[in-house]
């Protein structure tokens, strides 16, 4: 079983007119990309009011650098922290962009908008890339006009992989595993039992000597 590490994509680009009504902000989308050594491909995930992309790109797919370079086009990075799965009593309302990475990540967040959303996950421990220009961590398409020669510099490549490497990226359940687990807790629960059966059995055993002793 394989857990990415996800890396959220924030987007300057600048969209339809209610798009940028609704974002309000510098960005206007936001998606996520992670990157599976195992398998050395690409996973992408991308929730639009028009539908969910869900798609994995082969490192070695003729068609993957160019895909990969405009699904990077003008985006900031930011690297997230594997985080426990929230708590929630009831669904979250609506379903867009934000909310979809909110659930990706488990990040605790009332943001609705991508701009909040950065923020909070750079409070959560978001990391984000850092290309040592003043326009900050966006990733810019090259001026080139050839699909060939489309593809992410090596130091965006390096902060991606990097990070599907960290905090066991990859997670790998064997059987033997999962049964020694099923056999610890099925252990404590029979100790549990018989616990509260001995506690019962002595609580039985008082009320029938203070009956007798009644009587």
């Amino acid at each position: 079983m394989i857990e990415p590490n996800w890396i959220l994509l924030f987007s300057t680009k600048r969209g339809r007119w209610w798009v940028r009504l609704l974002a309000c902000g510098r960005y206007h989308h936001v998606k996520a990309i992670a990157y599976l050594p195992a398998m050395r491909a690409w996973l992408f995930y991308d929730v639009k009011f028009n539908g969910t992309r869900l798609m994995v790109a082969g490192e070695d797919d003729p068609g993957a650098p160019a895909f990969l370079h405009d699904y990077l086009d003008r985006c900031d990075l930011l690297a997230m922290p594997r985080l426990p799965v929230p708590k929630r009593v009831a669904p979250h309302a609506g379903f867009w962009c934000t909310l979809a990475m909110k659930h990706l990540v488990g990040i605790r967040t009332a943001a609705l908008r991508p701009d909040r959303l950065w923020r909070d996950s750079v409070a959560a421990g978001g990391r984000p890339y850092d290309n040592g220009c003043d326009e900050g961590s966006r990733v810019a398409a090259a001026s080139t006009t050839s699909p060939q020669a489309r593809q992410p510099s090596d130091s965006v490549l390096a902060f991606l992989k990097a990070h599907a490497q960290t905090s066991s990226g990859e997670t790998w359940l064997d059987e033997a595993a999962l049964v020694r687990q099923r056999s610890a807790l099925v252990e404590r629960l029979r100790a549990r039992i018989r616990a509260l059966r001995a506690r019962a059995g002595g609580r039985r055993r008082r009320y029938s000597v203070a009956s007798s002793v009644r009587c």
